[in-house]
């Protein structure tokens, strides 16, 4: 019975040896670079990964959540608004040996100056004043507002404890959600100008210093003359420090297929160079069209509530979408679920999904995307529900006033009355007791 035993666990180790390869997510396998993350910039879709979700010093790619608050802040109304750096800005680096661009107390920076010095200079004071522009003036404040912003984006592994990237215990990230930031990011007004821009940006003498600075861009792979040139990438930030090592995270454009693609912890420069040059490469020979996935007719109905209690019901149906899929894939391989609260209630945006999901088999990452449902019949619901309350859906506001006033009025006389009869009853059994 043992040597049976034996031989049966002998036969399935076989097994498992043989087909875990086929079970491996798909992507390259990187041995020195930990984790990496591809994604659609469009959709966010997962394409290809490794140790995407493992918490790791970001180093300077940090700042494309700062420089993506302070464009949502700005409002792409850069031009006129001044900064005062701050004695915070300053010290508050000091024996770091971080990069900076030698801001100084009480100087005034134009904000196109500071956003221009923190991206492509990777300037930590930029970043501290900037962080303090969107954070109520001060650090903290700024750091509070990025990880409120994290929380808001749904991210499960990411803390930030500065605006900068300088190695902290406290400060981390997963390629995952880097990605995911960098397409946030992507959204917010005059944020790409900035990640892309390619020609050196001049910053004129301030208040304080009468010498102009320079900035360029510092990703070799996007310079024209470097060996290590891919001009499929359109924009990036690199990070750097002893403890993170090289991390990276970029927007990638070849035949109109947009990816963001994050490498963290390469263990030398070029390791990142050859590494992201591998994924980029795989991403665009298997990734080459968008396959249009058309609604399938999925249809849940939801309770709508507002003022405390039901209004009636509304229609969920999945809409449709347009996903990016390996090639040799089809919209056969994705399935649709839809993804509803308890009740939607007027007044709050409707937190209602379909939730699409890829099966890739070893062609593509498994994952789901979310997209905003539709609803049907809420217009309709609004319409007879405004009849209820109103009495007649033709009133004008100038009788409802009355109505309303005309009501209070006589609440008012009814109060009164009732409280008239309480004491006068109070009254008589008074009278009674005494006899």
């Amino acid at each position: 019975m043992k040597k049976q035993i034996a031989v049966l666990c002998t036969v399935l180790l076989w097994v498992c040896a043989v087909f875990a390869p086929m079970a491996r997510a798909a992507g390259p396998a990187l041995s020195a670079t930990e984790a990496y993350c591809i994604i659609d910039a469009d959709t966010g879709l997962v394409l290809a990964q490794q140790n995407m979700d493992e918490e790791l010093h970001p180093a300077s790619i940090t700042k494309v959540m700062t420089l993506g608050l302070a464009c949502e802040k700005a409002q792409g109304q850069w031009d006129g608004v001044s900064l005062e750096v701050t004695h915070e800005d300053v010290y508050s680096l000091a024996g770091t040996d971080s990069s900076h661009i030698a801001l100084q107390e009480g100087e005034h920076v134009p904000l196109t100056d500071a956003l221009y010095a923190t991206m492509m200079a990777s300037a930590n004071d930029g970043a501290n004043l900037l962080s303090e522009y969107f954070g109520d003036g001060t650090i903290a404040g700024g750091v509070a507002a990025m990880n409120a912003q994290v929380a808001e984006l749904g991210l499960k592994h990411t803390h930030f404890a500065n605006p900068h990237g300088i190695s902290d215990t406290d400060h981390y990230t997963s390629c995952y959600d880097m990605a995911q930031i960098l397409r946030w990011a992507l959204t917010q007004p005059g944020f790409e100008t900035l990640f892309t821009r390619n020609e050196m940006y001049p910053m004129k003498p301030t208040d304080i210093q009468p010498k102009e600075r320079y900035f360029h861009q510092q990703d070799k792979m996007r310079v024209g003359s470097s060996r290590y040139y891919i001009p499929a990438i359109q924009g990036s930030k690199i990070g750097y420090t002893n403890i993170a090592r090289y991390s990276y995270v970029c927007l990638a454009e070849q035949n109109g297929v947009r990816l963001i693609c994050v490498t963290m912890q390469s263990n030398i420069k070029t390791d990142k160079y050859n590494d992201v040059r591998t994924l980029l490469d795989y991403a665009f020979a298997h990734y080459t069209n968008y396959t249009d996935i058309p609604a399938q007719g999925l249809t849940r109905e939801l309770t709508v509530a507002g003022g405390g209690a039901p209004l009636g019901m509304v229609t969920v149906t999945d809409p449709g979408t347009r996903l990016l899929l390996a090639d040799g894939l089809t919209a056969g391989d994705v399935s649709v679920t839809l993804e509803l609260p308890e009740q939607y209630v007027l007044g709050t945006s409707p937190a209602v999904y379909a939730v699409y999901t890829v099966n890739g088999q070893d062609k593509q990452e498994s994952a789901s995307v979310r997209v905003p449902a539709t609803i049907t019949g809420l217009e309709e619901l609004l319409e007879r529900s405004t009849g209820v309350q109103l009495g007649s859906g033709t009133r004008s506001p100038g009788k409802t006033a009355g109505l309303l006033i005309g009501i209070s009025l006589g609440c008012t006389v009814l109060a009164a009355g009732v409280a008239f009869v309480v004491v006068r009853l109070r009254s008589k059994a008074k009278k009674k007791s005494r006899h």
